[in-house]
């Protein structure tokens, strides 16, 4: 009888423990998926296996801040001369990039094809826009929370044309 107690006492006591662990686990790698790393170049090859081999190059572009985002998205923010910003989001292909952070609705939604690479734009006149591609095995949304007109057309060709993030090997 008191084996018995004893032995229903130590599989209750494996059952809890187990529970525990796999508790302490699913928190652990929610918590690590909302972590934000910040970084001072596009090269997350020790957290997500990929860099930037080739950024956009304009004198009125600056980058201001780049960091990763634990599900293993890119975040490079940039300031457009005199005083635009626009936000760019890059993760491997199928990655959430959250279009919807900035702004569902759009009253214009245009599809086009710049050298061969598939453009989605969505844009509400004189306002935000945000545009999407995939390109080399990665999606891209580019996202202009405020612009003026011309610049999101003029943008376009140098994010798409320029831009290449490559696999890189991780640490």
């Amino acid at each position: 009888m008191q084996t018995t107690v004893l032995a229903a006492l130590a599989v209750a006591g494996v059952l809890l423990a187990a529970v525990v662990v796999t508790v302490l686990v699913a928190l652990l790698a929610a918590r690590a998926k909302d972590a934000v790393y910040e970084y001072d170049q596009p090269d997350f090859t020790g957290r997500a296996g990929f860099r930037a081999a080739r950024l956009p190059e304009d004198d009125l572009l600056r980058l201001e801040r780049v960091t990763l985002s634990g599900a293993g998205v890119a975040q490079l923010e940039y300031t457009v001369q005199p005083a635009w910003k626009l936000i760019l989001r890059v993760g491997r292909a199928g990655a959430d990039l959250d279009a919807a952070a900035f702004g569902a609705e759009f009253r214009e939604r245009v599809t086009m094809y710049y050298k061969d690479v598939r453009v989605t734009i969505g844009q509400n006149e004189g306002g935000a826009a945000v545009l999407q591609w995939s390109k080399n095995g990665f999606d891209h949304l580019l996202a202009l929370p405020d612009t003026e007109m011309g610049l999101r057309g003029g943008l376009m060709p140098l994010f798409v044309e320029e831009l290449e993030m490559v696999e890189s090997k991780t640490a």
